[in-house]
């Protein structure tokens, strides 16, 4: 039964860890930054990791983390990139173009001013080697986390977004450290052409055949373009709005 004390929390999120690397090393997979030594901490069942003395997640568990969040293994790692047209391409490319309200959705993006992150407690900015993921080298990709330590073990473990610590907005030169930028989904398509254009496309940041293929899809729905949904036009039919709507 999961724990839903902070340090359950951990221990969770551990365990995640520990089935992906038992994985890869059946699988006979080389991940970075798992060292002979951390093997040995696994096999002892990372009981050093889980003090709540030490902060969590440990620094040496960081390359292990990006590999894993990379390939869609849920971490605490927060994905971030130092480019902002490679943000607005993800933004775009993973836009739903089939609309299924009346109101049109909006796609977003966030900046983060991260001048004063050497100074927070709680929010660390981490840039793994490029080494790490080839995908992370071409997205120029780097992530936060939120920190977790000095806990009690039978805290009740509570999630914090990011835009709710307090820390990034006292310790900053900036009035509006975290900023939320907005589009409607229509301009989708004509967005990922701009990045098209400026070399920011699935090809350049999956390099190999999937992100060829990425792109590929990525042309089809700017060609296809934003449509409305079979269930959004059967409602528009059925309240009479335009007969002519199909």
């Amino acid at each position: 039964m999961f724990d839903a004390s902070t340090a359950g929390q951990v221990a969770f999120e551990l365990e995640i860890l520990r089935r992906f690397l038992i994985g890869c090393d059946r699988s006979g997979l080389n991940v970075p930054g798992y060292t002979e030594q951390l093997s040995g901490t696994l096999a002892d069942g990372w009981g050093s990791f889980q003090s709540p003395h030490i902060p969590w997640p440990s620094t040496q568990l960081y390359e292990i983390m990006a590999v894993a969040q990379h390939y869609d293994v849920p971490t605490r790692l927060l994905d971030w990139t130092e480019r902002s047209f490679v943000a607005c391409y993800f933004a775009a490319s993973s836009a739903n173009l089939e609309i299924d309200s009346r109101e049109m959705p909006r796609l977003a993006i966030w900046a983060l001013d991260t001048t004063y992150a050497m100074h927070w407690k709680t929010v660390k900015v981490i840039r793994t080697p490029g080494g790490t993921s080839k995908n992370q080298a071409a997205q120029s990709g780097l992530f936060t986390t939120h920190e977790v330590k000095g806990y009690n073990p039978d805290d009740l473990y509570q999630v914090e977004a990011l835009e709710d610590v307090e820390e990034i907005y006292s310790m900053t030169g900036s009035h509006t450290p975290l900023v939320k930028m907005t589009l409607p989904i229509e301009e989708a398509p004509a967005l990922l052409d701009l990045c098209s254009r400026l070399g920011v496309d699935g090809s350049t940041l999956f390099p190999g055949f999937h992100g060829v293929a990425k792109s590929v899809r990525d042309w089809a729905n700017v060609e296809v373009g934003v449509r409305p949904s079979q269930s959004l036009i059967q409602e528009y039919n059925e309240d009479g709005y335009d007969p002519d709507f199909h």
